[in-house]
């Protein structure tokens, strides 16, 4: 019987390591505040069309707006209604749309929040556009990283999926849903 309860200990043991070695591996970003401040900001346009290159000054993504905002000290910029094209390694292109967004980290971090669209054309490898709707979304252009824990809704031809979050790698096109996953086919 005591030999019964040590191997029953250890393998509660080896389970919550494991848990815990699972739980490390996972990569997690963090979503960037969005609450406005009271700051004024340093710069604002009306009409803008910009695009952020990479350090080796291959275009990373094009932002254009109706108006932005420029808050130098806080190292970010918010604007209204953002269509952003992210540029692929590969050399296609997805694109994006919400209500507002905003930039940190030196244009490193993008979030999009209200009705937020992304999609990417069809092409010869894949016949059907693939179509992704959210409230709220995380672009890491230097990462090739979109994430969201919001609800989402992914569209690809005949498929529809809902979850609960998902992190997209944008280059390769491969789509993580989080959790609470229902999807549904109609041929």
């Amino acid at each position: 019987m005591l030999l019964r309860l040590v191997w029953i200990g250890c393998l509660i043991v080896v389970g919550a390591a494991s848990t815990l070695w699972f739980l490390n591996q996972r990569t997690h970003y963090t979503e960037a505040p969005t609450t406005a401040t009271t700051n004024t900001p340093s710069v604002s346009f009306n009409g803008i069309q910009m695009i952020i290159n990479s350090a080796e000054g291959a275009p990373q993504y094009k932002l254009s707006s109706p108006k932005y905002w420029l808050y130098h000290d806080e190292k970010r910029s918010e604007f209204e209604l953002p269509d952003i094209t992210i540029y692929r390694n590969n050399g296609s292109k997805i694109f994006a749309k919400a209500l507002k967004g905003q930039t940190h980290d030196d244009n490193e971090v993008i979030t999009l929040i209200g009705n937020v669209r992304i999609h990417q054309p069809k092409s010869g490898s894949e016949p059907h556009l693939l179509q992704i709707m959210t409230e709220k979304l995380t672009i890491l252009p230097k990462q090739q990283r979109a994430t969201t824990d919001s609800p989402v809704t992914a569209i690809r031809g005949p498929q529809m999926v809902t979850a609960l979050g998902m992190t997209l790698d944008i280059d390769t096109q491969v789509l993580h849903l989080h959790s609470n996953v229902e999807g549904r086919y109609d041929p």
